[in-house]
């Protein structure tokens, strides 16, 4: 008897080990508009989103892509490296990031 329970153990752990879960799908894209008395805007979230990260060569540097359509794109850039001031200027196909040294910055264009 105790055997056939061992049997039945091991024959329920392998089939277990063979289930696996299937991985969650990415979060479909959002968008979301907003208009008020003092003007409008329009976020988009999602693989579509302009984001990224880049390191400094002696304090600036610049990252090519299309999504950058001119000067009067909004970007958010932060230092994730150190507690330091950043600047990122768009432009139509770049982005040009100054900083100080080496360090990595995350950038997003908001949309």
């Amino acid at each position: 008897m105790r055997v056939i329970v061992w049997m039945l153990a091991l024959a329920g752990v392998m089939t277990a080990g063979c289930f696996q879960v299937a991985p969650q799908p990415p979060l479909p894209a959002t968008t979301m508009s907003s208009w008020g008395p003092t003007g409008g805007f329009t976020l988009s979230s999602g693989p579509s989103s302009c984001a990224g990260h880049a390191t400094l060569i002696a304090g600036h540097t610049s990252v090519n892509d299309p999504c950058f359509t001119g000067i009067d794109n909004i970007v958010v850039c932060t230092d994730t490296s150190a507690a330091s001031a950043v600047q990122c200027s768009p432009g139509a196909g770049y982005l040009a990031i100054y900083g100080s040294g080496a360090d990595t910055i995350a950038y997003s264009r908001v949309k």
